[in-house]
């Protein structure tokens, strides 16, 4: 209408009169300028895009001449006026278009040694985001003539799909985000486009281009989902042990993200289900699907590979604990508790006691640790004696071997609690707890550690010195709580031995520590504090008669 048309004129400071060519060619100047940021420029980019939507003016975008600026473009509003241009201008242009600019990234990204790049390209993951939004809404107006659907849109596909991991290696949430769900909507449109006149072989071909386009976007932009499974998840299992929530702000856009993922698989026809999942994208379609996919443990066995390879690779994390956490937290249907494999057990052990070790956020160190312990709940008792004696003898990462030990109080305190019924005797509960790990326990890593000199400083950094009070703490609740003697720990023999080796040092130390030290550091409270409990439960066991100083006889 002639009145949109004024209004337009009147709405970017443009002379009334300009004919429709001329109007065109003063749009293109215009978001020329306001692209570059130049103060000539007489408008924003949100002006032009709010006049285009307003007054009705697609018609007067010239494809050609602005996508290059918009698409190099961070502004949103420059994505604006993509689709815009997209909806309204003329298809055949947008592919020319396109295909440029997806010439220029496969240049960049695949240039070889002996080219130089001038400059670094600009906005790699906006101009991504670009050729979907144009792809979505130019694609299905094109005419087919003699070609399938497969021979136009397949090559473009696959051309976007091998620009998306170099393109999103430095892609921010947001952007992340934005690919991932014009991704999605360029499955959604071409699909049903494909269907309506593609032959069952070229639908086929479409179908695999997309779903490979899907995939390879998902797990390049998995860090930017950010939808906070895990942490949903195990405070749902553990609410008492929340003090407060760690959700990640924001996480409901990432959940919102991948049920337009969901979609897009429905559309497809392509949806992930157990045992089928064999690659990192179908590991992350199973943890965000909705409704949730019914998992047993025995999943587990299918899903081991993929989940180990993503926790060695640090893909998809977030995923693959929430699953896990799925899978560990089912009810256990035997009574010996043997459900996970001995393998299984052993990988799952070691890559998760990797991440409680060195993950630099302590809710994550938490949360594994949490998974750790599951996975030692699932499994012989003789199997978690050895995962649990390997953990608390870690060379490599010594984080760990403070934290096994509460691992393994834990674990004692669950078996002294347990009726002895079974035919072969628990470990945990048995004189077989400290022949394993007495030599572990009650001594020094490196043996002459209470012997060196040691600056305030190192004590305050010491593991070593965190992981002898955990040791303490487990001898301590060991003395109190096995009041049936199972484990032989209040043997006049076991005492003695402690005592000797292990608490008579640790007093020598303390008292040398006492006298060099102007404050007394927490940790060597801490110690002194659990060596005078100790010392409080052994007199009291020595003081109780014989035939009463456990509960059971000898």
């Amino acid at each position: 209408m002639e009145s949109n048309r004024e209004s337009l004129l009147a709405a970017l400071h443009l002379p009334s009169g300009l004919d429709d060519e001329e109007l065109s060619r003063s749009v293109s100047d215009l978001v020329s300028l306001a692209v570059g940021g130049t103060q000539s420029a007489k408008v924003t980019l949100q002006e032009l895009a709010d006049a285009v939507r307003k007054y009705q003016g697609t018609e007067y975008l010239e494809p050609l001449t602005i996508l290059p600026n918009l698409l190099s473009s961070t502004d949103d509003h420059a994505q604006e006026l993509v689709r815009a241009c997209g909806i309204g201008s003329s298809a055949k242009e947008i592919m020319i278009v396109v295909q440029e600019a997806i010439e220029e990234l496969q240049w960049y990204y695949h240039v070889g040694d002996e080219e130089t790049q001038e400059k670094p390209i600009t906005a790699p993951v906006q101009r991504l985001i670009g050729l979907n939004v144009l792809c979505t809404t130019a694609i299905p107006r094109l005419r087919l003539g003699k070609r399938t659907p497969f021979q136009l849109a397949g090559p473009i596909v696959l051309d976007i799909c091998s620009l998306v991991q170099s393109a999103v290696q430095d892609a921010s949430q947001r952007e992340g985000r934005l690919l991932l769900r014009e991704v999605a909507c360029l499955v959604r449109a071409l699909q049903p486009w494909a269907s309506a006149s593609a032959s069952e072989d070229d639908l086929g071909q479409i179908k695999k281009s997309l779903r490979d386009l899907l995939d390879a976007t998902v797990v390049a932009c998995v860090s930017s989902i950010q939808a906070s499974l895990s942490v949903r998840e195990f405070e749902r299992l553990f609410p008492r042990l929340i003090v407060k929530s760690v959700l990640q702000k924001g996480w409901e856009d990432g959940q919102r993200v991948m049920r337009e993922i969901q979609d897009a698989l429905t559309i497809l026809g392509t949806f992930p289900q157990p045992p089928g999942p064999k690659s990192t994208s179908d590991l992350i379609y199973l943890a965000h699907a909705e409704p949730a996919v019914p998992l047993s443990l025995a999943s587990l066995t299918q899903l081991h590979p993929l989940i180990v390879n993503s926790l060695h690779r640090n893909v998809a994390t977030d995923e693959t604990l929430f699953l896990l956490l799925r899978l560990l937290a089912q009810e256990s249907q035997q009574s010996d508790a043997t459900e996970i494999p001995p393998d299984i057990a052993n990988s799952l052990c070691s890559v998760l006691s990797v991440l409680a070790s060195t993950h630099l956020d302590p809710f994550m160190r938490h949360l594994n640790l949490r998974l750790l312990s599951m996975v030692l709940s699932k499994v012989h008792p003789t199997i978690r004696l050895d995962i649990l004696l390997r953990l608390t003898t870690d060379e490599e990462f010594p984080q760990m071997r403070g934290a096994a030990v509460g691992l393994l109080k834990e674990v004692t305190l669950g078996a002294l609690s347990s009726p002895n019924c079974s035919m072969e005797p628990n470990p945990f509960a048995s004189p077989t707890l400290l022949r394993a790990f007495g030599p572990v326990l009650f001594k020094t890593s490196p043996p002459n550690f209470l012997t060196l000199s040691h600056t305030r400083e190192e004590l305050e950094r010491s593991l070593e010195l965190l992981r002898i009070i955990d040791c303490l703490s487990f001898l301590y609740v060991l003395l109190l709580r096995d009041t049936k003697n199972r484990t032989g720990v209040r043997d006049l023999d076991s005492i003695v031995s402690v005592e000797r080796t292990f608490l008579r040092p640790l007093r020598l130390f303390l008292d040398q520590c006492v006298t060099m030290q102007e404050e007394p550091l927490m940790p060597l409270l801490s110690l002194q504090v659990y060596v005078e409990r100790v010392d409080a439960a052994v007199t009291t066991i020595k003081g109780t008669p014989k035939s009463d100083r456990y509960e059971g006889g000898a």
